[in-house]
């Protein structure tokens, strides 16, 4: 969370609302998505756990303010993918014995809070690079679960489609911090390469999940924001004055 407040306490020391240009947009992209899986050692005893990517992606519209000539603060509603395969089998005592695999895809509605620092000057070519935390609650998805059990000699095999229960397959809300860098068009396209790392443990009683998603995306900022000649208008109205 500190690094929410630094966010926050950076775009607000830094900018003057009255004369921002406010730039609206939309983004879009594809990636991959996994998870930091810790099995605990109680209640049970694990004698195996790993986690391999899904793919996921992303897609939302967003709000670019600049705060200056070169920091722009960014935030949007997007809708996302995350998750991952979970393999693990573990013990409870010597009678009984589990080993599960189970995928997970999770959609989430994600808030974005970034600080942008853009070279050059706008409407020109210039790269951008930022930080910022995600914030993030699961509004949907499904647990495809294969659960393979041997209880006193006795073999049981659970196959089914599940439906992500909040609190009982993961918890519901998520902070990562988020990382990105790419370069943006004169014309307001432009192109990201991102990962956000999940901060918050997700996990519920038996281990540690926390998010990892990376990836690609395009997007396209309009509106005020993007006015390609302001800079050359402001040096003008400067000048006449």
């Amino acid at each position: 969370m500190r690094i929410l407040w630094l966010i926050l306490t950076i775009f607000l020391v830094s900018t003057d609302l009255t004369k921002a240009q406010v730039g609206y947009g939309v983004e879009g992209g594809i990636g991959m998505a996994t998870m930091k899986f810790a099995p605990l050692l109680r209640p049970v005893q694990y004698t195996s756990g790993n986690a391999t990517p899904i793919a996921g992606g992303k897609l939302g519209a967003l709000i670019d303010i600049p705060m200056n000539k070169h920091l722009s603060f960014q935030s949007g509603a997007y809708l996302s993918r995350k998750g991952a395969v979970r393999s693990f089998s573990y013990y409870k005592n010597d009678s009984f014995n589990e080993s599960v695999n189970q995928t997970l895809y999770i959609n989430y509605f994600d808030l974005p809070l970034t600080v942008l620092y853009k070279t050059g000057m706008q409407g020109k070519g210039r790269f951008i690079a930022g930080i910022g935390a995600t914030l993030s609650y699961i509004i949907g998805g499904k647990n495809m679960l294969h659960d393979h059990q041997v209880y006193n000699d006795t073999l049981s095999d659970i196959n089914g489609t599940y439906k992500i229960s909040i609190g009982n397959t993961i918890k519901g809300f998520d902070v990562g911090l988020h990382l990105t860098a790419g370069y943006e068009l004169p014309t307001g396209l432009f192109f990201h390469a991102w990962y956000t790392a999940g901060s918050t443990d997700i996990g519920v009683g038996t281990e540690i999940d926390k998010n990892r998603t990376w990836g690609v995306s395009a997007g396209y900022i309009f509106g005020k924001g993007r006015n390609i000649n302001k800079e050359a208008e402001d040096l003008i109205d400067k000048e006449t004055k």
